[in-house]
């Protein structure tokens, strides 16, 4: 989350807003966001439903359990995938110049959003 804090005006340059969904209960969201400076919208997926329809949801690994993998959707206006990474573990997050360069690629005149 903290990766796209420092890209926040690249996304605003072409047009989308990133919006982050956790499992986590809101204080520990709001907690970490405070300490991190996060500065866009932090969502909430307490019961883990969302994380489970993106098929991100990672029951149990060495690393931790009943978590989300890291996971980089850009979901266009009309609700479609454009693109997608998801991580292979806790530590595998997406390479932020990665997504801004497709983002580049795109017509962002359709109003995208990152999450």
């Amino acid at each position: 989350m903290t990766a796209i804090q420092e890209h926040t005006d690249d996304y605003a340059l072409y047009n989308a807003t990133p919006i982050a969904i956790a499992g986590q209960w809101p204080r520990e969201l709001r907690g970490y966001a405070e300490r991190n400076g996060i500065t866009y919208p932090l969502l909430v997926d307490k019961d883990r439903k969302t994380i489970k329809n993106y098929g991100v949801y990672h029951w149990l690994s060495f690393e931790a359990y009943n978590i989300a993998r890291p996971a980089t959707f850009i979901i266009d206006i009309k609700g479609i995938i454009q693109y997608m990474y998801i991580g292979s573990h806790q530590f595998d997050l997406v390479d932020q110049t990665e997504v801004i360069n497709y983002l580049k690629s795109l017509n962002t005149d359709n109003g995208l959003q990152i999450l």
